[in-house]
């Protein structure tokens, strides 16, 4: 049978949008029942996309405030690097966006102060609580994905018990903070993922080559620093939250990076 070009343009405009809606991916709000010592009873807001023939689980923590109102969404989309990283079609990971009710960082006092929250033992209590979740929901191995004040989180949560890696397949820190510092012996799988010209202040590249070396000192498993190169900063933006700080215009970029440590890990 001879086809017009008519024929051959409807075939291969249905097959663009049978694309375009496979990329869409199914969200999850996950509310994930928690007690906290006496307080009563709560829940950690969480979106879960689960993607077919995933071999492992990414819980992301994000950075700022950590508080970002997702599960109130109607059908929340990933976004950022998570969005390469559904769409990409070697990344096989189902994803996890680890919200919060409040705001994990403070507008006053010095810069330490500004992001004590995470460090408090609600929250890291908080992540022990969604890894268990997802571990059992998936039977898959779990890794934490912090970015800038997030690897904070990762970090703190580390430290503030032996036990804690022994959840993980393995952690990725993000952009970290320069305050971020992984202290001990360990027995994981860590990347430390960053832009090479981070523009901001409180993330300089030079911090994270320093995180690097320190914790390849002390783990036993692979321990990967992975620079990100493409990309540019926005003119007059905030290099705190757009521009290479974030990836801009090179998410894709990163996301191989994660899916490349992943890879070799599980």
């Amino acid at each position: 049978m001879q086809l017009t070009s008519l024929t051959v343009w409807k075939f291969f405009l249905l097959t663009a949008l049978l694309l375009v809606g496979s990329l869409k991916a199914h969200a999850e709000i996950n509310l994930i029942k928690y007690q906290f010592g006496s307080d009563n009873e709560t829940d950690i807001p969480t979106v879960y996309w689960a993607k077919p023939g995933s071999k492992a689980v990414i819980i992301f923590i994000p950075g700022g405030g950590g508080s970002f109102g997702l599960t109130k969404k109607t059908d929340p989309q990933p976004n950022w690097v998570l969005a390469d990283l559904f769409r990409g079609s070697q990344a096989a990971v189902d994803l996890v966006f680890m919200d919060s009710h409040t705001s994990l960082q403070a507008n006053f006092g010095d810069p330490y102060s500004r992001w004590s929250a995470r460090r408090e033992a609600r929250h890291l209590d908080q992540i022990k609580a969604t890894v268990s979740y997802y571990a059992k929901k998936t039977g898959k191995p779990v890794f934490l994905f912090g970015h800038s004040n997030g690897s904070l989180s990762i970090a703190e949560f580390l430290k503030h018990s032996p036990d804690h890696q022994k959840l993980l397949g393995g952690i990725i820190l993000s952009g970290s903070r320069n305050e971020t510092e992984i202290s001990g012996v360990i027995s994981l799988p860590v990347l430390v993922l960053h832009h090479r010209k981070d523009p901001n202040r409180w993330t300089m590249p030079e911090s994270a080559e320093k995180l690097f070396l320190s914790i390849q000192k002390n783990n036993a498993r692979l321990t990967d620093l992975a620079w990100v190169d493409g990309g540019k900063d926005v003119s007059g933006g905030d290099p705190t939250h757009t521009g290479r700080h974030m990836y801009h215009e090179a998410t894709d970029e990163a996301a191989g990076l994660i899916w490349g440590f992943v890879a070799k890990s599980i």
